[in-house]
């Protein structure tokens, strides 16, 4: 999975109410935050992967198709924003902590034989252009593996040559949700497994400046964090 730092320009004020999260998320002092299930949950999760293990596997060699494919661009976390001041043209650190906004789970989801996770994702990756079909699928991660917790990006660093600007960094990643059928098999031996899975290709940290419209490129996260940090 890439990460990247995204710089933006923006328009006006701070935000009128604390943001709420989604649920099972939480707050973040400006590092990278990824929820984790613990007691309970972990004894359900080997349960279940036990269960896994004994379905039948589905036949090699099959094909996928995919439907309802949707990319987007979704606002995963948001610091307040902060004005920057101090002598001109002098670093100014950036304090304020990103707040997580939601908490994504990478998964997948499948009805008839069993298929490998990470031989679906990379059928996904070659679908989409995000892996080469002559990689070899175990040396080609990119897209998060089921089970994986969504990165909320960390703000902070150091800016310069700013002064009286006001700037807000936010967190985001492109989203991919998609259906498919796989098929494999032929006469009474075909076999057909339907699933759904729920992936992302990136994370990244991006930075809006109050005051400067957004470029025509901006992202939808980066609208939603306009309007969530700048209203009017």
């Amino acid at each position: 999975m890439k990460r990247t730092r995204v710089h933006l320009g923006a328009a006006a004020a701070i935000v009128a109410a604390a943001l709420t999260c989604v649920s099972g998320c939480s707050s973040t002092d400006g590092g990278t935050t990824d929820a984790k299930p613990s007691g309970p949950a972990k004894a359900e999760a080997a349960e279940a992967d036990q269960a896994v293990a004994l379905e039948p596997r589905a036949c090699r060699g099959g094909t996928y198709t995919w439907f309802n494919l949707r990319k987007h661009s979704v606002l995963n976390g948001l610091a307040d924003p902060q004005r920057i001041t101090g002598k001109p043209g002098a670093p100014v650190k950036l304090t304020e902590p990103m707040r997580r906004l939601r908490t994504d789970q990478a998964s997948l989801d499948t009805q008839g034989p069993r298929l490998d996770p990470q031989e679906v994702l990379f059928a996904l990756g070659v679908h989409i252009g995000f892996a080469d079909k002559d990689e070899d699928p175990e040396d080609a991660a990119g897209l998060a593996e089921p089970g994986e917790y969504a990165p909320v990006e960390g703000g902070g660093g150091e800016i310069s040559g700013m002064n009286g600007a006001v700037l807000v960094d936010f967190s985001s990643l492109q989203l991919v949700e998609t259906d498919f059928q796989y098929t494999c098999g032929s006469g009474e031996r075909r076999e057909r497994t339907t699933g759904h899975v729920v992936t992302w290709t990136s994370s990244s940290l991006g930075e809006l400046r109050c005051g400067v419209r957004l470029p025509r490129k901006a992202s939808a996260a980066a609208h939603e964090a306009l309007r969530l940090s700048c209203p009017g």
